[in-house]
């Protein structure tokens, strides 16, 4: 197995492509005193882009062509080596011979060369020929890339970042699916599965509609683990997104991540108030998931990592103009895809049975709150599952 030890490198050349919807710019030098930049949603403006997708990124400019300060002490953009201290991740040593697989709609041209940046910059190997760790291919698994949409570039961008963020010793591939529907997702995701990816993520979603198990199917491919992010906003209508609410599907939710000495771990985390939890309109209960709330129905979340706006994680994009920040939970599942990438497992036995076994190596998230529901643990954190941040977040790989 091939193993890498972490260097911290200097700062990297940026291209600027100003199609993403307006973000606030913080300059280099105010970062190091001030708050993380703002993030905005990294959304298509046209909605002939977004089609029926549910666009959940967040993101936000800030570095140019250097990395944002590294914070060592309270809120702050975080980095690689951050995210493996913070959820014990021994990713010097794993992920050799593992793949994880990142699903977006439409071509980033530039996805190949952001990941290189991110890479440098992280201390991480290239992706060279002695170590081809990037790959890209439409969703039928050929060379021909589907129309470039700008507009969701910053998707594939933070994909493939966060999966190396966790298992930088992983083979990345990303599969760029036709368009943001979820019939195209689905082939995608099949696509994946079928090139021996050990984990997949698709970076989007589509709300719950009459119909949708037609295509439950496409997102279990034991033992390929299928995750995804859980959505945005405690919703208490019955309607969550997919691919997440499938029982195949391991579901992310979104956490607040910031260094902390007063405390054992060294971090605090809590549930992110813009996180989403809820019941599934259509979709049963797995018998691997604790009766609750939701009585007979799916409840999202199942796990959770770091994904609020207010401790955001450094990315590279040129569509931000070279370094910036994102934020989403979309940034937590990706993440969680590569630390099942890291973990290796292979097993036929679902993800999820595995996880909701394994409290013992997650950390429990006990504080905060995405909404309104009477105290319930469908929507406020406790001991134990609750619909925001799940069974909890990382603690090394052993639940994965």
């Amino acid at each position: 197995m091939r193993t890498h030890r972490w260097t911290t490198l200097g700062g990297v050349a940026a291209m600027l492509l100003t199609t993403i919807a307006p973000l606030t710019l913080l300059t280099t030098s105010a970062a190091a005193t001030a708050a993380p930049p703002a993030t905005s949603a990294a959304c298509p403006r046209d909605a002939e882009d977004t089609g029926p997708a549910t666009c959940l990124l967040r993101a936000g400019t800030g570095g140019g062509d250097q990395p944002l300060p590294r914070v060592t002490a309270g809120r702050g953009p975080l980095t690689a080596g951050d995210l493996q201290e913070a959820y014990r991740l021994p990713a010097d040593w794993l992920g050799g011979g593992q793949s994880v697989a990142v699903v977006t709609p439409y071509d980033n041209p530039a996805a190949g060369d952001e990941l290189a940046e991110y890479r440098e910059a992280n201390g991480m190997p290239p992706c060279d020929a002695d170590f081809p760790c990037f790959k890209k291919i439409n969703q039928r698994g050929g060379d021909t890339p589907p129309a470039p949409s700008p507009a969701w570039a910053v998707h594939s961008s933070v994909g493939l970042q966060l999966a190396a963020a966790a298992c930088p010793n992983c083979k990345l591939l990303l599969v760029q699916a036709d368009d943001p529907s979820l019939a195209s997702m689905a082939a995608a995701v099949d696509q994946a599965a079928a090139q021996g990816a050990t984990a997949v993520v698709p970076m989007w979603g589509v709300t719950e509609y009459d119909g949708q198990n037609a295509l439950a199917a496409h997102f279990d491919h034991a033992p390929t683990t299928v995750v995804a992010p859980s959505g945005q906003g405690f919703n208490n209508g019955g309607r969550q997104i997919l691919p997440t609410a499938y029982p195949s599907v391991i579901a992310v939710g979104g956490t607040q991540l910031y260094r902390d000495p007063a405390t054992t771990r060294g971090w605090n985390e809590s549930v992110w108030r813009d996180t989403a939890s809820g019941c599934s309109m259509y979709v049963t209960r797995p018998a691997w998931q604790p009766a609750g709330a939701c009585g007979s129905r799916r409840t999202v979340a199942d796990v959770a990592a770091v994904g609020s706006a207010d401790t955001p994680v450094q990315v590279y994009s040129t569509s931000l103009g070279g370094w910036g920040t994102a934020a989403g939970t979309p940034v937590a599942a990706a993440f969680i895809a590569g630390v099942y990438g890291l973990a290796g497992t292979d097993s036929v036995t679902p993800a999820g049975k595995r996880l909701y076994a394994s409290a013992q190596y997650l950390n429990d998230i006990t504080a905060g709150s995405n909404g309104a529901c009477g105290g319930g643990k469908i929507c406020t954190a406790a001991r134990g599952y609750d619909g925001p941040s799940g069974m909890g977040t990382p603690n090394g790989t052993g639940a994965f």
